[in-house]
């Protein structure tokens, strides 16, 4: 295809590019400025990081760069059709910093709230329904009553924050995937004991049916070696908790010194590199070094 014909379609996608590039980054740095000038803390306002802006920059230049070069050589060596080419991965890397600087998300008492061009999208926490895992990668996807979703990326800065509003915050009568579920006790900030203990309400929301045949006892062991093993990995301690399945079969999470009055329970704790397991069936150990 004659030059003639190409140059004023790259002029415009270039230039479009660019105006949408700042248009983004003034909408980021404006929407920050008026969160903070309201008293807003300045770590409940979520971002993603600078390097991820670089990265997409980075990108956009080096393949413009290598479109610039097959746009002046020779056909034979490249040409228009070849600078279009690396002008459409270049366009990849302008898409990755207008999606990082276009959305901003404010964390406070009553829900989380994303901006994206000066526009609003808000989800109460009173509202939230469903938390589950983005198409996209590791993160956590809001799904509201009305329909609204909102997703943000693990990579975040201020996704801590987040993670402690969802668990201290959250309905009880949601649902959520156990994928989502790890990512937010991963990402959380609070301290081990509190953690644990809004984890445990987190915890009995994942959307897990519980084994079949299994004994009370045996239903209860096993709920409470999931809880246990996923903090254990997530912040390497815990305390003492009791596990129940209901009747309605429903999870229940205890904390404090194990009772164990009834039939159906695990008790468990820590005791050294071992998790020691108590049921109305007996009491048994298990090393963590296996």
């Amino acid at each position: 295809m004659d030059r003639g014909v190409l140059a004023p379609i790259v002029q415009t996608i270039v230039t479009t590019a660019l105006v949408v590039m700042a248009l983004a980054g003034v909408s980021r740095s404006a929407a920050r400025r008026r969160h903070l000038a309201t008293g807003t803390p300045a770590r409940r306002i979520l971002a993603y990081p600078r390097w991820v802006v670089g990265l997409g920059l980075g990108c956009a230049v080096l393949f413009s760069t290598f479109a610039w070069f097959a746009w002046h050589a020779h056909p034979s060596r490249g040409g228009p059709m070849v600078a279009l080419v690396f002008i459409g991965f270049g366009l990849l890397g302008v898409v990755l910093v207008i999606s990082v600087l276009a959305d901003t998300f404010v964390v406070d008492q009553t829900g989380l709230e994303r901006l994206r061009f000066g526009r609003a999208r808000r989800i109460a926490w009173g509202n939230l329904v469903r938390v589950s895992e983005p198409w996209g990668g590791p993160g956590i996807r809001l799904e509201a009553r009305d329909g609204t979703t909102l997703e943000v990326a693990e990579m975040v800065d201020g996704f801590g924050v987040l993670c402690d509003a969802l668990l201290t915050k959250a309905p009880a009568d949601m649902r959520v995937e156990a994928e989502a579920s790890a990512c937010v006790l991963k990402g959380a900030t609070l301290t081990p004991e509190p953690l644990q203990r809004a984890y445990a309400r987190w915890f009995e929301t994942e959307e897990a049916e519980p084994p079949p045949a299994l004994s009370p006892a045996d239903l209860a062991v096993a709920l409470g070696r999931a809880f246990a093993a996923r903090l254990l990995w997530s912040r390497g301690s815990f305390v003492p908790l009791e596990a129940r399945w209901t009747v309605a079969g429903t999870p229940r999470i205890s904390h404090g010194e194990p009772r164990g009055e009834d039939p159906g329970y695990a008790a468990l704790r820590l005791e050294g590199r071992e998790v020691i397991i108590t049921t109305d069936e007996g009491t048994f150990r298990e090393s963590l070094d296996d």
